[in-house]
């Protein structure tokens, strides 16, 4: 046998050897891994785009119907209804699908961006939904018996608190050594959450006051409205519950620990 045939032999095992520890199984287990996320995220992306458009065309359809029956007749209770509609209904929903990161509307946005955005449709909402409620107070002699009224005034009183004192969730970061920012963020979220809600049950008992009727003569037009705006409360608290969920584990563990 000549040298270059014992050279041979003795790297042929070797060679064999170094191919056999090619991770086959687990590169092929990583492609095909990574090819079945793909579709998986694409199809949530296209199920939440899906349900961000319908939650938008319900937020206009049902402020543009609403506002549409109430302009053609000018008295206390119509600009009231346009009012506080398009406070709750429109500026207020959209305030609060802003803040979801995938909103087809705004996702091209930064997040600083998105959060000016918010306040300032929370804040602009505010002020319909005051001037709304204060026109049907001052045109009434007696207040708050209702359970449309009673709900409305205490949205009302939520979404003042909230906005007036929501610029510590701003600067959450300064003042972190009082108090931890996921707390902040939890109880101005919690707040708004429930101020919104409050604000939407209102708008719902509204429809039962056969206002509805009487302006457009349309059967059933209520309980189609309750339902579309039921929707529009689902549908706009996606994200915010989301995150309410994470910050309200957040706050537990940061209390657990402070106990313990």
């Amino acid at each position: 046998m000549t040298m270059a045939d014992k050279n041979n032999v003795e790297l042929a095992p070797q060679s064999t050897e170094s191919t056999s520890r090619i991770p086959h199984n687990d590169s092929t287990k990583s492609i095909v891994s990574s090819e079945n996320r793909k579709p998986r995220c694409n199809a949530q992306r296209i199920f939440i785009s899906a349900m961000d458009a319908i939650n938008h065309a319900l937020i206009i359809a049902v402020t543009v119907y609403l506002v549409y029956y109430s302009a053609k007749k000018y008295n206390v209770t119509n600009v009231h209804v346009i009012l506080c509609t398009i406070g709750y209904v429109l500026l207020m929903s959209e305030a609060i699908v802003v803040l979801a990161g995938d909103n087809i509307l705004t996702c091209s946005l930064s997040r600083r961006a998105n959060k000016h955005l918010h306040w300032i449709l929370q804040a602009v909402g505010l002020i319909f939904n005051l001037v709304g409620v204060g026109l049907m107070y001052d045109s009434k002699t007696v207040h708050f018996r209702s359970i449309h009224a009673i709900t409305g005034i205490t949205s009302l009183v939520i979404v003042c608190t909230v906005t007036i004192f929501g610029y510590p969730v701003w600067i959450a970061w300064k003042l972190r050594k009082f108090v931890r920012p996921v707390v902040t963020k939890f109880f101005h979220n919690f707040l708004g959450t429930a101020g919104f809600v409050i604000g939407m049950v209102s708008q719902c008992y509204g429809y039962r006051k056969k206002w509805i009727y009487y302006m457009g003569k349309v059967e059933y037009a209520d309980d189609v409205l309750l339902i579309l705006t039921v929707l529009i409360t689902i549908l706009s608290l996606r994200g915010a519950l989301g995150s309410l969920f994470r910050q309200a584990i957040g706050s537990l563990k940061l209390l657990c620990t402070s106990v313990s």
